[in-house]
């Protein structure tokens, strides 16, 4: 028998070490160009650079805040990161239950700067109370025109930073405040029209009351004082409107919230030293005031002392005292 093997066999180029060489060379030039492109575009280092540290939580910061104001992460439940600048009285005593004030500042007012022209480091709030100033988004509340949340939402937040300090501090919840300039004097109106379930007194100083910080408001009534110039040139006394969007008379505001305290409809009319007219609402079951500065425009008013003023109206209110506060 005849028997036939058949080899594979495979074919090998000769190799051209003179190529090799020339290819590796391009090969290096390319890389070190890359390189060097990544180090000298700016766009393509800030795209590879790590992230700036995040504000810590506030279960990390809760045992340094006392006397130390400090800014604070929430995590929204759908993601979302907020911030506020939290601070804890250094008189706090666990063995004591504290007060919350909420601080809102005005359209792109951040809330260090709020909390510094607002002054309430230099009144009793610093002294009693846990001082929450907090970030609204692109600094701005809910209710306004350019705000960058939707109805609910501002409000929902400071409930949540709420919860979130009743984890860490003996709060007391029967005296939950907010105070606001401009457009977070509107937030804090937002408040009273939102969540009287949650609130024990609101002031706003030359509010920006946009139509819907009125709206649609859940029963119940809010302690209650708003103070606003007789010239104010940007948000006027009488309403009008801004931002192509009608924002309300202050008077229609606190004849609003009077209604919703159980008040007569009448408000007794009195003069104040400084150059203010009182509208104090009688027969409330929780008080309605409104002080009109005359003369005075847009501000935050030194005279009258508008932070201690606010503070001595709402170190008064609590939810568990019948009838207002004398």
């Amino acid at each position: 028998m005849k028997v036939t093997c058949v080899t594979s066999v495979t074919y090998v180029k000769p190799v051209n070490v003179r190529q090799c060489a020339h290819n590796a060379r391009i090969f290096l030039a390319l890389s070190f160009a890359v390189l060097l492109g990544l180090t000298l575009n700016p766009v393509a280092s800030a795209q590879n650079a790590p992230p700036p540290p995040p504000a810590k939580s506030l279960a990390a910061l809760a045992p340094t805040l006392q006397g130390n104001p400090t800014n604070v992460e929430f995590v929204r439940p759908y993601g979302e990161v907020r911030s506020a600048v939290v601070s804890v009285t250094s008189n706090y005593d666990p063995k004591r239950p504290v007060p919350i004030l909420f601080g809102f500042g005005g359209w792109h007012d951040s809330p260090e700067n709020y909390r510094n022209y607002s002054r309430f480091s230099n009144t009793g709030a610093a002294q009693e109370a846990i001082v929450v100033y907090s970030r609204g988004r692109e600094n701005a509340w809910e209710g306004a025109p350019y705000s960058r949340t939707t109805r609910g939402g501002d409000v929902d937040f400071v409930r949540q930073i709420v919860g979130e300090l009743q984890k860490h501090y003996n709060v007391d919840m029967n005296r939950i405040y907010a105070v606001g300039m401009s457009n977070g004097g509107g937030m804090a109106a937002n408040l009273a029209c939102q969540a009287p379930d949650l609130m024990a007194g609101v002031v706003g100083v030359s509010g920006a009351y946009y139509n819907p910080v009125n709206e649609g408001c859940a029963p119940g009534s809010v302690p209650t004082f708003l103070v606003h110039g007789s010239e104010d040139k940007l948000t006027h006394y009488q309403g009008g409107s801004l931002h192509d969007a009608p924002y309300l008379p202050v008077m229609n505001v606190i004849n609003s919230r009077a209604q919703a305290n159980g008040c007569a409809p009448q408000p007794v009319q009195s003069e104040l030293p400084g150059g203010v007219t009182q509208f104090g609402f009688p027969g409330c079951k929780d008080e309605a005031v409104h002080w009109r500065v005359n003369g005075q425009d847009h501000t935050w008013f030194v005279s009258p002392d508008i932070a201690n003023e606010a503070w001595r109206f709402l170190a008064r209110q609590n939810k568990t005292l019948p009838g207002p506060a004398e």
